[in-house]
């Protein structure tokens, strides 16, 4: 009996070839799509849980409340790990991560510059359980001047990675011992390529850092001893700070508040400023899945709307077969395995399909996702119950319908008994639209924001500016700095230079300022940044009120204040700024001597804020040359030879401001690709279901098109006739589709402060897109079947 239903099965599937490829090839790029999603999605879901003991670490941030404000920090001060081992029992381990910048690592003569690189406690590895290719996780980062470099760090340096071990690398004046290899984790909130011993900080640092409660500059991470700690832990944390938090601290209107945050939490929850590492949004999980839905949804609605147009032509073998002795479950079984064999022959195509497409897929996500089907349960299960989901409900109408009615009903013509399959169709035709189109606009909305977002007038001028990194902690790089400017002015192409701590798009550190209000000092938690003398000069960031910071005027370096108009509207010095009292935590006395006009120093997904600028003629951080148009690669050339003169042994890393700035919509940008991607994969999964239904269409119209040829009616006229219910079910699709769109599109817009208007323009081009495609994929077939001889259509049967 199955041989009998795979054989029939196999002849109904190649007698009717067009009907196979397109449910094969579109039921196989609708799974294909939507195994990469959820390869994504659990790529995404699964940060972090590599680690073993990720059930009981959690990370300590930071809140600092000032008068009801709240800045929210991913750092801690680097006194808090130790203490609070000391403290609590149930931590059983507590580690900091100092961050350390890029830094130049040096192998003889190679010199590289390496990102990522941290301080890290001695028991780091007790958290974070990295396999370790080369060294012992217990002692590696015990002894002073010891390093642990990833195996990709290590490979820059040796043919064979292993070979590191052992070996010296020189940072700056200082030479490190290579103690450990160890293998990257692709899924992790902190992806370190360079771990250094906490003990080869100075003993004096080390020892500021057991008591000092002001700075923060440490990821702290704590292991509880049972999982279920957490909670308790968390209420003793107000009392430690009153402990030992605010006494050190002494008299002061802020307020520090500590947290525990889950380490599988962390990628897709943190809210935090200054993360080591870019964070995940899930917003977009939700987003893709709903996507990956969509597209197989869309995928499955094109083989079930084929399935019920077939069940017209083959009432008549149901009729035949109940006739010989049919019984009905036989023909439930056989219109069954029939879909079921269609839908494991699609699965296998798109399995192809992932294979060939994830590579590319994994650039445009910039994540290494792995073709796991059977060491993966889980997505083995979900490839299981697609083809299982789609093969019965696709072929559920025919086999329960069909195999239902009565013989001499059936045979007495070719239309189906009181037949709901044209109504079911067209429901499904316009839900298949509407998924598509609200997908087509979600993706032209996104490239409209994100236009929006790189051509808004930020306030300066971030075209032709080069940046030059420096490092910090170079002092001599530092003090060479103004040398290096004056070789690049003596270049006619370089208008301006200056150097700043940080560059539009990069996170600003915030300090408590005491600040002049009501004749008294208050404080203020405000942003800052350092500068030089020419910074304003060189973004085209116009004084307002006051002036710039001045080489004649000799207290601007320790008593000059620059604000911003929105600082200056925060502190109820609109009217007049000039000559406030202003001064850090650590400073008694300053005045502003300046307000700058509003500038986006930080991502357009955030309103300016308050700012303040402190000058800092010799800055770690960028270096900043204005370049005239043309001439770039001489440019460039000159400036790398008059760098390599005077710093000869820091290798120059530069970017454009530009991109650095645009950097900060990373996630933005790869949606709309994604996006742009499957929409288009959407409008023609659904264009090759239209074909086919109209391929059925117009082969069950064969002899009325034939007569309406006999009567004179035109090819036009029969096209018209042939493609007008199909545009009318687009436009309903249209009219649907649109409030969705504007509805989730207007959710999306409001994560960013500044954002584009949805005109309505976007919902009438992509409706038309929509309608005209449709409309092609019909009459191109419409033709062919009105063309045809009808001597030849009078004949058909």
């Amino acid at each position: 009996m199955v041989q009998h239903y795979l054989k029939s099965t196999w002849r109904n599937l190649t007698r009717n070839k067009v009907y196979t490829a397109i449910n094969v090839f579109g039921l196989a790029m609708g799974v294909a799509s939507c195994l990469l999603i959820f390869m994504y999605l659990q790529h995404e879901l699964s940060y972090d849980k590599a680690f073993t003991k990720h059930d009981r670490i959690y990370r300590v941030v930071n809140n600092l409340v000032v008068e009801g404000e709240v800045e929210k920090a991913s750092v801690t001060h680097a006194a808090l790990a130790p203490n609070l081992a000391a403290d609590y029992p149930e931590i059983e381990a507590a580690i900091r991560m100092i961050p350390w910048r890029k830094r130049v690592l040096r192998q003889h003569e190679k010199a590289i510059t390496i990102d990522n690189t941290f301080f890290a406690d001695s028991n780091y590895f007790d958290l974070f359980d990295y396999k370790l290719l080369e060294g012992n996780p217990k002692t590696a980062l015990l002894e002073p001047n010891s390093i642990v470099l990833s195996k990709e760090v290590a490979g820059k340096f040796f043919a064979d990675p292993l070979n590191a071990m052992f070996s010296t690398i020189r940072i700056g004046s200082d030479t490190y011992k290579v103690t450990g290899i160890f293998k990257a984790v692709d899924a992790a909130h902190m992806k370190p390529n360079v771990l250094v011993s906490m003990s080869s900080l100075p003993a004096d640092l080390r020892e500021q850092f057991k008591s000092n409660w002001f700075g923060t500059n440490s990821y702290t991470y704590v292991l509880l001893r049972q999982p279920g700690m957490a909670d308790a832990l968390q209420a003793k944390l107000p009392d430690f700070v009153k402990r030992r938090v605010a006494p050190a601290r002494g008299e002061t209107k802020e307020r520090v508040e500590l947290y525990l945050q889950p380490l599988t939490y962390i990628h897709l929850n943190s809210d935090y400023l200054w993360e080591a590492f870019p964070v995940g949004n899930r917003s977009y999980i939700y987003i893709f899945s709903f996507v990956g839905i969509f597209i197989l949804l869309i995928a499955s609605i094109n083989y079930m709307n084929l399935a019920t147009a077939r069940s017209v032509k083959r009432a008549r073998e149901v009729g035949l077969r109940k006739v010989v002795g049919a019984s009905r479950p036989q023909l439930i079984a056989q219109f069954l395995s029939e879909s079921v064999l269609l839908t494991l022959l699609a699965l296998v195509v798109a399995l192809v399909f992932v294979e060939l497409l994830l590579p590319t897929f994994n650039t445009l996500t910039e994540k290494q996702i792995p073709a796991t089907y059977f060491t993966n349960p889980m997505l083995l299960l979900v490839i299981l119950a697609i083809g299982v989901f789609i093969g019965l409900v696709a072929g559920s109408y025919p086999a329960l319908v069909l195999s239902h009615f009565r013989p001499a009903d059936i045979l007495k013509s070719d239309k189906i008994p009181g037949g709901g399959g044209a109504l079911l169709r067209k429901g499904l035709v316009v839900l298949q639209f509407t998924i598509s189109l609200v997908l087509i606009i979600g993706t032209v909305v996104v490239y409209s924001q994100m236009h929006y977002l790189k051509n808004k007038d930020l306030g300066f001028t971030k075209a032709q500016v080069l940046v030059i990194d420096i490092p910090s902690g170079d002092s001599t790089l530092v003090n060479k700095i103004p040398l290096i400017e004056a070789g690049l002015l003596r270049n006619p192409n370089i208008t301006k230079v200056a150097t700043t701590g940080m560059i539009p798009g990069e996170e600003t550190s915030v300090i408590v300022f005491n600040v002049e209000r009501d004749g008294k000092m208050t404080e203020k938690t405000m942003n800052t940044i350092w500068v030089d003398y020419d910074y304003f000069d060189l973004m085209d960031i116009p004084v307002t009120k006051g002036r710039n910071f001045s080489k004649d005027m000799a207290t601007d370096p320790d008593n000059g204040y620059i604000i911003n108009e929105a600082a200056a509207k925060a502190l109820g010095w609109a009217d007049g700024p000039i000559g406030r009292r202003i001064g850090g935590s650590d400073t008694t006395s300053g005045r502003v001597i300046g307000v700058v006009q509003d500038f986006n120093y930080k991502s357009l997904h955030s309103r300016i804020e308050p700012l303040v600028v402190l000058l800092a003629p010799k800055n770690s951080g960028s270096l900043l040359a204005r370049i005239t148009p043309g001439h770039f690669s001489e440019t460039i050339a000159d400036i790398e030879q008059t760098w390599q003169q005077l710093a000869p042994n820091q290798p120059m890393e530069y970017t454009f401001l530009d991109q650095s700035f645009n950097q900060q919509y990373r996630a933005e940008e790869k949606m709309l690709t994604i996006f742009g991607y499957f929409a288009g994969l959407t409008i023609l999964i659904a264009c090759m279901g239209l074909f086919g239904l109209a391929s059925f269409m117009a082969e069950q119209r064969t002899k009325e098109i034939g007569i309406r040829k006999v009567m004179g009616s035109s090819v036009a006229g029969i096209v018209l006739l042939l493609t007008k219910d199909f545009a009318l079910l687009v436009l309903v699709a249209i009219l649907l589709a649109c409030p969705i769109a504007w509805y989730g599109m207007d959710k999306w817009l409001q994560d960013f402060a500044y954002r584009t208007q949805i005109s309505a323009w976007i919902f009438i081009l992509s409706g038309l897109a929509a309608l005209a495609l449709a409309i092609l994929t019909v009459s191109y077939k419409a033709t062919r079947a009105a063309m045809t001889d009808p001597v030849l259509a009078l004949r058909t049967e």
